[in-house]
């Protein structure tokens, strides 16, 4: 008997909210897609693999006006709780580049997500959004790093 597998794949839709979509497949057919769909899928699970992290912006120091500054704690896999201070207009991709900068040399090449833990639930993010700390919510708040 062939084994199965289940695929739990999550798709942006128009309004920005996600739509998930489950399939039983047998493992060889799991990823057999076109390869546009193929690339699109590789850029949400692994973002490194394809597009690279923006270049990190120094950080904005504790002078600058408060209403215009977001602290983003960051959970690592390790255990470590590192924190730093965004623009709140600044591109949540930065995310991605600060948690890389953060990680051990022999733990970079490893895929990585990163979600924020709400009570009772919660929000994974993506990084092909380009929404701002701001749009996004995310501003003042604590965000977890896990391997993939």
């Amino acid at each position: 008997m062939a084994k199965r597998a289940f695929a739990m794949l999550e798709t942006p839709i128009a309004s920005g909210e996600f739509i998930a979509v489950g399939r039983y497949q047998t493992p060889k057919t799991l990823f057999r897609r076109s390869s546009s769909d193929r690339e699109y899928n590789n850029n949400m699970l692994f973002p490194k693999a394809v597009i690279g992290y923006p270049e990190l912006s120094e950080e904005p120091s504790s002078d600058w006006d408060r209403s215009v500054l977001c602290r983003i704690c960051v959970r690592l896999p390790d255990g470590r709780r590192v924190q730093r201070n965004f623009l709140k207009s600044e591109s949540v991709q930065l995310l991605w580049s600060f948690c890389y900068s953060q990680m051990d040399q022999s733990e970079r090449n490893k895929p990585f997500k990163l979600f924020q833990a709400i009570p009772g639930y919660y929000k994974n993010l993506y990084y092909g959004y380009y929404t701002s700390f701001e749009q996004s919510g995310l501003a003042n708040s604590l965000i977890s790093v896990t391997w993939m």
